[in-house]
């Protein structure tokens, strides 16, 4: 009676714990689905339907709802470096947050869907703008000093002066640059350089102003770079400068004759735009109807201020420099009260509108420079969505046929947890708004086939006890006890790759590692304690007997001699490896992407198929700082010869290169292009020379830094002799990766460091499994010799290896099969390193721990001799 009631109560209490273990996954399981509903409606919604919605009611949908990165939705992704030099620290850290400040409220002004405005290291901006179609007016806005000062021009004697100085020097001289002022003597210069129309037409403009003489001198605009240059050569601008004078051009948008105009103006300014209290865009008057203008309205200082210069300065004139540019150049004819100015220039309404935003929201403290610049066009987001979105049902679809075939009703188990896996990792994405980026995408479809692997072992654990004689019921405590630990040793392993690679990697490279993190927790969790719920509902509250887990077990018992031909595995590896080795040389190492080289690279989509001879010969036009672009590399994506990628690298300022090239082709292949040019333009990437050496650097970091950590975790879990087994495998791995891509030509880029770090955790996940068994072995004191140990442990858990190997690679190829160009490259690496990672666990790393026991008894033995 006393066994009864003791057996009463044990059986009691593991219903209770399972009734507790149950409503915590149903807790958590409703507030996924909780958190993930309003992002089904979002993005379920059609774009009537979100014109239609209150924009308040879709701003809150919208925050709601998962994130989607840049390359998703389309946008940009700037890093911009602030121009510290010659700052204190302090001050220099100042400028850093002004500028900060300055740019997010200039970026708000774009009304766009959660950018992000975020500081990197001492003196870098990082810039996110989800779903900007117009990249070029986003940099041209967000990179705008937009130093707003007010200037008095010199009076008539100085300006006289200064051209009487000029012409003097240029007076004879052959190609003399065009220099004029518009007095009624007309030109000083002794070749009449400018003929009597444009002196009849340069006075007349000035008469518009006022009827004033003016003595500002005006340059034909091909002459510009030769007078700046002469009037740096001369050093006229040093002269200026002690007399606290300076010369600034006109806008160029102020004329539209060929000339330019060149004022003299006092260097210190009468007032600046922190005077400034609002922008705004109105309509010309008079001679200036119908063309936008900039009105700007001062704060209670700058009224005063304005009043008190008006006032002393009457019938004189004032110039208006925005970024040592003059727009407009009036006269004061009476003391102004108002406190109101206003700026001409032959605006279009787009950019007298962007004009007004920058001064609405300040000036930079410091000029800026773009060193990154990624644009992904909306079109091409879209694309990226629809096929990674096919090729994660379709790598689903295949690893639940798989494992149901395979597994029978434990493989409806897994399924459970892999669809389990799948909701916990998009809630924790909604819920702490992180970014799914298209690397992230690829993560979740890695994690697929990664997360089943736990669950094999599972399986595997319980076949071999079920095949022991023990019941269902302690095959399952038995098989769920004795894989702990080996599920745990190989995740960490993939984990710890995955916040090295977090913290070195930059954009889509820590969405993928951040998804690949959250993968890893979530299939950990779901692998140790969703199933073993469901399997112990299945063993002690329905009480089954038998639960089918399948028959299919193609390496029972296997006994292939893998450590006695381990020496032709190393011969096989080292030709594969010594094939890499060459070609790196003859290429003079890998062939890295514009990541690490800096340059730009275009993916452009046209209507009609183009020849790419036909482009090589618009860029053989383009010139940039003395390149030629037509030996860049251009090739086709996709076989209807209408998508063309350009990759250009080191070539000049990038925004020149960008412009040009754009420029070149639209004009060469204008019918070819799209109506809405948006959709031209499928992606963009410029990268500054200074960020790519930084990049490489960092990448190099990131894979020393995983290597020593793997090897540190290794020592401590096993023994010093199985980390560097792991090791050489890992080396193996990368260096056959490595080489082949030199030998297929491919590209190094970021995505493929992700890619090789994911291998290095993926190798050791496999390899990790292996030494557990061996482990094991050794710890229970199973007889036999120390190889033989070695080959049975291979042997014992072939069919986990293979069939882990199997459902992962059915997922990566979907990827590389149907995930589209973006990240074909990223799912070729992975479909090469999850195989080759699974030969080196098998045929390397078990090996070397065989040649290491050798050497040691060698050893051992000579010195007993």
């Amino acid at each position: 009676m006393v066994r009864k009631s003791a057996k009463l109560r044990t059986s009691s209490r593991e219903k209770y714990s399972i009734t507790w273990k149950l409503g915590f996954i149903a807790v958590i399981v409703l507030f996924s689905l909780w958190k993930l509903f309003p992002s089904i409606q979002y993005y379920q919604l059609s774009s009537e339907q979100r014109e239609a919605m209150d924009p308040g009611d879709l701003d809150k949908l919208r925050n709601k709802a998962l994130n989607l990165g840049l390359d998703l939705q389309g946008g940009i992704h700037l890093v911009m470096q602030v121009d510290t030099s010659g700052m204190e620290s302090s001050e220099a850290n100042d400028a850093v947050d002004k500028a900060m400040t300055v740019i997010a409220n200039r970026v708000d002004q774009f009304g766009l869907t959660e950018p992000i405005v975020q500081r990197q290291g001492s003196n870098r901006i990082i810039i996110e703008l989800p779903g900007m179609r117009d990249a070029e007016r986003a940099k041209k806005l967000i990179g705008q000093t937009a130093r707003l000062e007010f200037k008095l021009l010199k009076n008539d004697e100085d300006i006289r002066f200064v051209i009487d100085k000029i012409n003097f020097h240029l007076s004879g001289a052959p190609d003399t640059p065009a220099v004029a002022d518009t007095t009624e003597t007309g030109l000083f210069e002794e070749d009449a350089a400018v003929d009597e129309s444009k002196k009849f037409e340069n006075l007349l403009q000035f008469q518009q102003m006022g009827g004033m003489p003016s003595f500002d001198m005006l340059v034909e605009s091909d002459d510009i770079p030769r007078v700046n240059a002469y009037l740096k050569d001369q050093g006229i601008e040093k002269i200026l400068a002690d007399q606290r004078v300076m010369m600034l051009w006109g806008s160029e948008k102020n004329r539209s004759d060929g000339l330019r105009e060149l004022f003299v103006v006092n260097a210190p300014s009468e007032m600046t735009g922190e005077m400034i209290k609002d922008a705004r865009v109105i309509m010309g008057t008079g001679v200036d109807a119908g063309r936008p203008q900039i009105t700007m309205e001062n704060t209670s200082d700058g009224v005063r201020e304005w009043a008190r210069i008006s006032g002393a300065n009457i019938g004189k004139r004032l110039a208006i420099v925005l970024d040592n540019t003059v727009y407009s150049s009036p006269n004061f004819r009476e003391k102004i009260y108002g406190g109101s100015s206003r700026i001409s220039g032959g605006f279009t309404q787009e950019e007298a509108r962007d004009l007004a935003i920058v001064l609405r929201a300040g000036a930079l403290p410091a000029s800026v420079d773009i060193l990154e610049d990624r644009t992904v066009g909306p079109s091409l987001g879209a694309d990226s969505i629809r096929k990674s979105r096919g090729a994660l049902l379709i790598g689903l679809s295949l690893v639940m046929l798989f494992m149901i075939a395979y597994y029978m009703g434990a493989g409806l188990i897994a399924i459970v947890a892999l669809f389990l896996n799948m909701i916990f990792i998009l809630t924790y994405l909604a819920y702490f708004r992180a970014t799914l980026t298209l690397p992230g995408m690829a993560g979740i479809i890695l994690t697929i086939g990664m997360a089943v692997d736990a669950n094999v072992l599972i399986f595997e654990r319980i076949r071999e006890e079920l095949r022991l004689g023990n019941t269902t019921r302690v095959s399952v405590e038995n098989g769920y006890t004795k894989v702990r630990w080996t599920i745990l040793d190989s995740n960490i392993t993939t984990f710890l790759t995955a916040v090295i690679l977090y913290n070195f990697g930059t954009g889509p490279i820590k969405g993928f590692a951040l998804t690949l993190m959250i993968g890893i927790v979530s299939s950990v969790f779901t692998a140790l304690f969703v199933t073993r719920v469901i399997f112990d509902i299945l063993t002690h509250k329905i009480n089954l007997t038998k639960v089918s887990i399948g028959m299919l077990s193609p390496f029972k018992n296997a006994k292939i001699k893998f450590i006695s031909n381990r020496r032709k595995a190393f011969v096989f590896s080292g030709l594969i490896i010594f094939a890499g080795l060459v070609s790196l040389a003859i290429h003079s190492g890998p062939k890295y992407s514009i990541d690490f080289l800096g340059g730009s690279l275009f993916e452009m989509h046209f209507e009609k198929p183009v020849e790419i001879s036909d482009i090589r010969e618009s860029l053989s036009t383009v010139d940039v700082e003395g390149t030629n672009l037509s030996t860049s590399e251009i090739k086709y994506l996709g076989k209807n010869n209408r998508d063309i990628l350009i990759r250009i690298v080191k070539v000049g300022d990038m925004e020149e290169t960008s412009s040009k090239v754009k420029e070149a082709l639209s004009n060469k292949f204008g019918d070819s292009i799209p109506a809405d040019k948006a959709d031209w333009i499928l992606r963009e990437e410029q990268v500054g020379p200074s960020i790519g050496i930084e990049l490489k650097g960092k990448a190099l970091w990131a894979i020393l830094f995983s290597l020593i950590v793997l090897v540190i975790y290794i020592t401590i879990r096993f023994e010093f002799k199985f980390s560097i087994g792991a090791l050489l495998a890992i080396v193996h791995d990368v260096l056959i990766t490595v080489g082949l891509f030199s030998l297929m030509g491919k590209e190094i880029s970021l995505t493929i460091i992700a890619a090789l770090l994911t291998i290095v955790g993926y190798s050791l996940n496999d390899t990790i499994v292996v030494f557990d068994r061996i482990r094991e072995k050794l710890r229970k004191g199973v007889k036999g010799e120390y190889l033989a140990n070695l080959n049975s442990s291979v042997n014992e858990t072939l069919n986990r290896t293979v069939i882990t190997s199997l459902t992962t690679l059915l997922t990566v190829m979907s990827l590389f099969f149907f995930g589209g160009t973006v990240i074909h490259d990223f799912s070729f690496a992975m479909l090469v390193g999850v195989i080759v990672g699974t030969y080196s666990s098998i045929f390397v790393a078990t090996p070397l721990l065989a040649e290491w026991y050798l050497a040691i008894e060698k050893k051992r033995m000579s010195k007993k001799r």
